[in-house]
């Protein structure tokens, strides 16, 4: 049985104490685990809007079903990301959710500020999470996956097809925190009608971080043949790009920051690792400075 925390309680269920020595460098090898575990997902006959899979990859206490679907349309762009996919879930009603940018993500965060702001500090420290795999548990394990027919952008067709085994790290959070967080935040407005969990949102959010890191790898591995890729781009940088929006969301900076970020970078902004503990409110330290 689930309970609700108290603020106490899901501070130290969140907390966590950033340095490169620990986080980072274990995020690193998180990272390219998962980006290989990702790739290797056979994609033989398929084609973007024709003959699609979609796997299911997490489900919520709300009984939402989190999969990806591939391949994406940026496999028949050009240059065309081949390993390309998107975030599809299956709401509580049966319907499946609209398709999410990351526009519509801040302004979800915008609007969870203007009704929760209290609980913008924890939100901030699972975007945290979400950006260097923290806590995430390596799990190998069969995932349903479904073959899908299309024409004129419509699903025509679904058929159950051969389970896929996967071994990645997957995003692992205490039940009460999530139930706990369902709660404080509520559902969430999608448009059109539709609404989601806050777990559902972030376990989204999580298989659309990770397709930037399989993306960026593509990109600069195979496309411009850097063997000697940092992981440099990716998760960290979608990460850091939605803890700079709640960073403006709770008043710690001003909006002239917030754009100067954006405008600097060309819309990918960094995040200063310093920033962790007032973005949280204590919930992430980086010992990295404390240290200094």
């Amino acid at each position: 049985m689930c309970r609700l925390l108290s603020n106490e309680e899901l501070k130290e269920a969140l907390r966590a104490d950033y340095s490169a020595a620990t986080i980072h460098k274990s995020a690193l090898a998180k990272r390219e685990h998962n980006i290989n575990a990702f790739n290797q997902i056979d994609r033989k006959g398929l084609v973007h809007n024709k003959t699609e899979k979609r796997l299911l990859m997490y489900e919520t206490m709300k009984k939402e079903k989190v999969f990806i679907q591939f391949p994406g349309k940026e496999a028949v762009e050009n240059p065309s990301m081949l390993l390309d996919f998107r975030p599809k879930v299956l709401l509580e009603n049966g319907m499946f959710a609209i398709d999410l940018s990351f526009g519509a993500i801040w302004d979800i965060l915008d609007s969870i500020g203007k009704s929760h702001n209290a609980y913008l500090s924890y939100v901030a420290a699972i975007f945290f999470r979400l950006g260097y795999l923290h806590e995430y548990n390596l799990e190998n394990r069969e995932h349903e996956c479904f073959e899908l027919t299309i024409s004129d952008g419509r699903e025509t067709a679904q058929a159950k097809a051969e389970n896929i085994q996967m071994e990645w790290y997957r995003l692992s959070l205490p039940e009460d925190v999530w139930y706990t967080m369902n709660d404080k935040i509520g559902w969430i407005d999608l448009g059109n009608g539709q609404r989601i969990s806050f777990e559902g949102f972030i376990k989204m959010v999580d298989l659309l971080f990770q397709n930037e890191d399989c993306k960026y790898y593509y990109k600069n591995v195979v496309i411009n043949g850097k063997a000697d890729y940092k992981y440099n781009n990716g998760r960290n940088n979608s990460s850091s790009a939605n803890l700079l929006i709640l960073n403006y969301l709770e008043g710690n900076v001003k909006l002239s920051k917030l754009l100067d970020a954006f405008q600097k970078s060309r819309g990918v902004p960094a995040f200063s690792k310093r920033e962790y503990s007032a973005v949280t409110n204590g919930i992430v330290l980086n010992i990295d400075v404390r240290d200094e």
